[in-house]
């Protein structure tokens, strides 16, 4: 269930289809997200997954160089790292989600967003 659940919510990221995103969710899904710029909490699979996408939308590209998804007791935790280019400058970026799951959608998630840090050329 892990696997296959975090595996297309990683998707639905690397390729930018919000509508994918939205159902991963439960229409009734609670998010808490801390960002370096604070709080962020929205209710619905719709809006859950117009917060994620908003964050990945002005990327031009955007890489996942590695996921993780496994059950922790009765959650399931979720971790990805992408590589991106916004504006025009490179860029890292991870968050960690633990989610409540039913019937395959997730209920409830938090996640943690180390955000947009800069990524130098070798």
């Amino acid at each position: 269930m892990a696997n296959a659940l975090g595996t297309r919510l990683v998707c639905a990221i690397a390729e930018q289809d919000e509508s994918a995103l939205a159902g991963c969710f439960a229409p009734d899904v609670e998010l808490r997200a801390l960002t370096p710029h604070g709080l962020r909490e929205r209710a619905g699979a719709i809006e859950a997954a117009s917060l994620i996408s908003l964050w990945f939308g002005d990327s031009t590209e955007l890489h996942l160089l590695d996921s993780h998804s496994e059950e922790v007791g009765d959650r399931v935790h979720v971790s990805y790292r992408f590589e991106g280019v916004e504006e025009g400058e490179p860029y890292l970026v991870e968050q960690q989600l633990y989610c409540t799951v039913a019937d395959g959608k997730v209920t409830r998630a938090d996640l943690l967003c180390s955000g947009f840090r800069p990524r130098h050329s070798p």
